[in-house]
């Protein structure tokens, strides 16, 4: 559709069947450097070290004080996506 790009699409998706599709964040993706998907990319790296990188986004997640609700997943697409748009990467930056 006009106007709805890979992340808004995703991200409605995600809203409305919470658990069955991970969204995916074009600002996400431009700090990582991947196109299509990071998904599998983030997976790795978060079990690699013996789950350094998981515990220390768990101890992030706890000093911020959110709930455990919040998964060590979400606590790294925030910290991506902040990082992300203070370095100017968008949508535009996919050639969306």
């Amino acid at each position: 559709m006009p106007g709805i790009g890979r992340t808004k699409a995703t991200k409605l998706i995600a809203r409305k069947r919470p658990g069955c599709i991970r969204s995916s964040d074009s600002v996400v993706s431009a700090v990582l450097g991947t196109e299509r998907s990071h998904l599998n990319l983030v997976r790795e790296v978060l079990r690699a070290d013996d789950g350094a990188l998981h515990r220390r986004l768990l101890l992030i997640r706890e000093e911020a004080g959110l709930p455990e609700e919040v998964s060590a997943r979400r606590v790294f697409d925030v910290i991506a996506w902040m990082d992300g748009k203070n370095r100017g990467f968008g949508e535009h930056d996919l050639g969306r």
